[in-house]
């Protein structure tokens, strides 16, 4: 459906909508501009408060300010402030004197108004007016503090050092509320790729910083188009002049770069030109893209997934106005339609889908949230220790089955289990509530009765059922859904995604037999590994298991129990080296004795299945060091050709040098011959095992052949093992960011407080640490971030007590984690890691009970001893570290000698939460030093600074006072905004905790509350009236 609007006497130069209101203006090429009050294709009227013209020539821009009755207007040569007048219902030019104006390329305004201040209607607000000069960087800004006032000239300068870029433009408002101070103007320099954001802090004066900062391969860039929820849609040039479109999902954890991999648009010919590009958010915060190409408009809406999908959903071609028509100007209205211009006509479309869903909805069925019964959700849930969770919502899959099977007509509802029961611990997900008492546990959930009294829980049925656990899901249960799933379609599940939700059910009936059961890693594993089978059934494939899942198998304490499923359901033939390598075994297999035994029982059923063949076992037997057994196996081997040749080579004794120097010169021979297994076996023979490995990791490209001969030959800990690991398979780990290899590698030869640092840690560091050669990477973060790196890391605390991650650097994988469950459509998970999270917070603070209680950070900057209590750890509460969030933890600098000790007492208190990275999401300020108990032990000397170190602490607060203001703050989605509710809920909950602990008046939980309300832009609404 579209509705046609005429007014203009020329054709409509440009369409610019008003994100305050439904307003739409439209100029023409002569200057004309019309101002068309409400807009509706809907409706039966449309109100156009006033034709006019402005002197100047044509209008270069229009500027909505964030008022009901001003904008601003541009033409080439004046500013025009256009206010409206009640009384003659007209827009008129008002007081537009701008003192000291330059000229300049882009015009544009945004309130002046605090951000927590912007979502409360206001007829009238002050604002902003700004000016930008491409050429040198120049900003001028103007005040506009009411209808009334003038315009008040208020600072003139250039963008900071670095400041250098090649484009320029205005971050697109797209989510409420639209303007914020650090999410203003968007430059890219194409030298080095560097996207910045720019925003401002008002203070004494106007001040311009980089508030983001994005590396991006280094492009041609004609056009930005930078939203306000951290999506970017580039066009640039192409060597051969065509043009390409590249979109960006940025992390709203960091200020730094972390990108999701870019999707790439592609004109339809190479001489289509983009004319415009527009960004729309839905109610249900799912993103569409318009782009304006020289003969049609293409919509595209993103899909749940990471990579290059970006669907186009509608064409709108301007041939279909009439031969030789173009499209002149483009945009969205504020309920999504597409409003664009052909001549002197604006047409508006409106559900303009052909099968009559509007492009909000198309938008919602692509990328939308998934339901719960999705495999990706279960398996998510899996992974994250939910079990008692997944269960249930199996449990009423069945009931939802056998109700369809009564009566196939009705409608009946998809499983659904209210927020508390889905975040809550599962029988692998924690250590219980945080809470001893029964009165305390009551409290906790009141506290958080705010949060998840809404959204689904709201609308779920009543179905007066207790909730399910294992006992509600059994054997009998799973072998039904699995019958029943092979003939029913189950509503949103695809095909393909039904069959994995098949492979999941018959997963946990597997694994969840009462008298061997497997615990939660063995769990992750061989659920990943049903998967693989039936997608490998699929496609006809026979793709391995990632790294990630070998990593779970090789922590998993049931391996015993494993080993057995792995092989009855995956080697029922017998264990070859494809099955054996397909599901890892040799690499996770930690009991030597168990590996040999399977390495041998192996060999031997190669040998039976390849024709008799002893070549293609020869390596794991000389890996054994069972020469002996190899030549007699050869003595059998009639048929093969070289049978003669080897029973007499193998005679011989190859513990003289001789021999082994023959065997050497062999595998070079079959080396030059490309016959890289035999050549690897020939060195494996003569002694070799460096020489054996490094063909099978450079010639074969198999490191698990490599690590499995080594383990055998060697063991675990043998000096070869080490070698391979740190000259090959290291480097490009680390040059891949292959996190979860590094893992496995470290986790095989028991160096725990490595795989904790190669879960956490900047790689290029590590490498540099612990002397690995690794090449510079081209990948970013966000290209290899994965949502369960965090689950190995804390799993894997308790066997390497010495190393600990910041727990900022936690929290911004945490961040970026919760962005990808909502671009593959599972934003529901967000709040089950926040919670996890939570607990696993709890876990590390719950042993501090006693509390000292020192002086507010505010109040010193030196660390104070008190005989009386310097044998209790530091609370990150009492002692005020939570008096400005984002100033969590010790200056590293301050603690200087003290750190080491500290970080084995309470890695809080020792400056491990410091939330300065954490940017938008969280809103990290800068630093500041805390005052910290002295250790259990710690010297006089140990627990008092220097007086130069004092100062220099002093100095360092003096620095950083104003830095305070710059807390980055980003307009989120409606997830994004749970989760920083959760977190607020979560932090309140320490400081009640630490005052009921310190049994003290010294903390102020309204100050507290007041100051994490504030940091991460939070109304004091969302905390419980009857809370502390």
């Amino acid at each position: 459906m579209r509705k046609l609007w005429d007014g203009h006497k020329e054709p409509i130069f440009h369409i610019s909508v008003d994100p305050y209101s439904r307003r739409v203006a439209t100029h023409s090429t002569e200057g004309e501009l019309l101002i068309w009050d409400t807009i509706s294709a809907d409706g039966q009227q449309l109100y156009v408060s006033r034709k006019m013209a402005l002197e100047g020539g044509q209008i270069r821009t229009i500027a909505w300010a964030p008022t009901e009755a001003e904008f601003i207007a541009a033409t080439e040569t004046k500013v025009f402030r256009m206010q409206y007048n009640t009384r003659t219902l007209q827009w008129l030019p008002g007081d537009s004197h701008m003192s000291h104006l330059d000229t300049f390329d882009r015009i544009f305004t945004f309130p002046a108004d605090p951000v927590d201040e912007l979502a409360e209607f206001k007829p009238t607000r002050p604002y902003y007016i700004s000016t930008f000069k491409n050429d040198s960087g120049r900003i001028q800004t103007w005040r506009v503090s009411g209808s009334a006032s003038c315009i008040e000239h208020v600072d003139s300068t250039s963008l900071p050092s670095p400041g250098r870029f090649d484009m320029a433009s205005r971050v697109m408002p797209v989510a409420h509320p639209f303007f914020t101070h650090d999410n203003i103007m968007a430059t890219f320099d194409a030298t080095n790729g560097e996207l910045r954001i720019w925003g401002i802090r008002a203070s004494s004066k106007l001040d311009w910083f980089c508030s983001k900062k994005h590396r991006l391969p280094c492009m041609n860039v004609i056009m930005i188009r930078y939203n306000s929820i951290d999506k970017a849609a580039i066009v640039s040039t192409e060597p051969d002049g065509s043009q390409v479109i590249t979109i960006w999902i940025f992390s709203s954890a960091s200020r730094a770069s972390h990108y999701l991999p870019a999707g790439r648009i592609y004109p339809r010919n190479d001489t289509d030109r983009v004319r415009e590009i527009r960004w729309h958010l839905t109610d249900y915060a799912q993103t569409y893209l318009g782009v304006q190409w020289d003969s049609c408009i293409d919509i595209y809406c993103q899909e749940r997934s990471l990579g290059d999908t970006w669907l186009c959903v509608l064409t709108i071609p301007a041939a279909e106005f009439g031969t030789g028509k173009r499209i002149e100007s483009f945009s969205f209205t504020d309920s999504g339609g597409p409003t664009f211009s052909v001549g002197q006509q604006m047409i508006v479309y409106s559900h303009a889908m052909s099968d009559g869903k509007a492009i909000g909805d198309v938008a919602y069925d692509q990328h939308g949230e998934l339901p719960y019964i999705h495999p990706l959700i279960l398996t998510e849930l899996m992974s994250w220790g939910q079990m008692s969770a997944v269960e249930s919502l199996l449990a009423q899959l069945y009931d939802y089955m056998r109700e369809l099977e009564i009566d196939a007509g009705r409608n009946v509802a998809l499983p659904m289990i209210s927020l508390q029961e889905l975040i809550a611990p599962g029988q692998t997900g924690g250590d219980g509530p945080p809470f001893d008492s029964a009165a305390k546990r009551t409290m906790s959930a009141s506290k958080y009765s705010a949060l998840f009294s809404s959204g689904m829980d709201d609308t779920m049925p009543d179905t007066g059922k207790p909730t399910l656990g294992f006992d509600g899901f059994n054997r009998e249960k799973a072998e039904f859904l699995m019958e029943r799933l092979t003939e029913t379609k189950i509503l949103g599940i695809s095909p393909i995604d039904q069959a994995r939700l098949m492979s999941i059910v018959g997963t946990i009936s597997a694994t969840q037999v009462k008298d061997q059961p497997i615990d939660s890693m063995g769990v992750r594993y061989f659920n990943k590994l049903q998967l693989l089978e039936l997608e490998n059934r699929r496609t006809r494939s026979s793709a391995e298991l990632s790294y990630r899942e070998l990593n779970w198998a090789l922590h998993s304490n049931s391996q015993a129990v494993l080993l057995q499923l792995c092989l009855q359901q995956h080697a029922l033939k017998g264990l070859t080296w494809d099955s054996a390598r397909r599901m890892g075994l040799f690499m996770w297999l930690c009991d030597s004795s168990v590996l040999h035994a399977e390495v041998e029982k192996m060999a031997r059923n190669i040998f039976v299945s390849e024709g008799r063949d002893p070549a293609r076992c020869a390596i794991f037997y000389l890996a054994l060091k069972k020469q002996r057994l190899l030549h007699g196996l050869w003595r059998t081997a009639h048929s093969h050709p070289e049978q003669n040749k080897m029973v007499t080579f193998l005679s011989n004794d190859f513990g003289e040098a001789r021999w082994k120097t023959a065997a050497a010169k062999n595998a070079y021979v079959l080396l030059s011959r490309q016959r890289y297994l035999d050549a690897a076996s020939f060195f494996l023979l003569s002694g070799k095992l460096t020489d054996a490995a490094t063909v099978c990791v450079t010639q074969l490209k198999d490191i698990q052949l490599a690590v499995t001969i080594c383990r055998c030959y060697e063991g675990d800990s043998g000096p070869v093992l080490k070698d391979l690991m740190w000259r090959h398979i290291l480097p490009d780990a680390f040059k891949r960011q292959n996190r979860w290899l590094a893992s496995l590698m470290f986790g095989i030869i028991n160096r725990y407080d490595l795989v904790l640092q190669s879960l956490t840690d900047d790689l290029a560091n590590l490498a540099t640490q612990i002397g690995v050669e690794a090449g510079p990477s081209s990948f970013s973060a966000m290209d290899v971030l994965d949502t369960e790196l965090l689950i190995l890391y804390h799993s894997m605390l308790n066997h390497s007590p010495k190393y600990r991650a910041p727990l900022a650097t936690q929290a911004e994988l945490i961040a970026q984690t919760i962005t990808i469950f909502e671009c593959v459509g599972a934003p529901v998970m967000s709040l089950v890691v926040l919670e996890w999270w939570r607990r696993e917070l709890y876990t590390i603070t719950k042993t501090h009970t006693s509390v000292s209680i020192a002086p507010s950070m505010h109040s010193t900057t030196s660390l104070v001893r008190d005989e009386s209590q310097s044998h209790l750890s530091a609370d990150p509460i009492s002692s005020g570290i939570f008096a400005g969030y984002g100033n969590l933890g010790a200056s590293t600098k301050v603690l200087t000698a003290n750190a080491s000790r500290l970080v084995a007492v309470d890695p809080l208190a020792s400056g491990m939460l410091n939330l300065d990275s954490l940017g938008s999401m969280f809103a990290g300020a800068a630093r500041s030093t805390a005052p910290l108990a002295a250790p259990h032990g710690a010297s006089s000397d140990e627990q008092q600074l220097s007086s130069s170190e004092q100062s220099e602490a002093s100095a360092l607060l003096d620095a950083k006072a104003d830095a305070a203001a710059s807390a980055v703050e980003i307009e989120d989605t409606p997830v994004q905004y749970a989760c920083r509710t959760m977190l607020a809920l979560q932090i309140m909950e320490y400081v009640c905790r630490a005052k009921d602990a310190s049994k003290a008046g010294t903390i102020d939980v309204a100050r507290e509350r007041q100051t994490i309300a504030d940091t991460l832009r939070l109304p004091l609404s969302v905390f419980p009236s009857h809370g502390p």
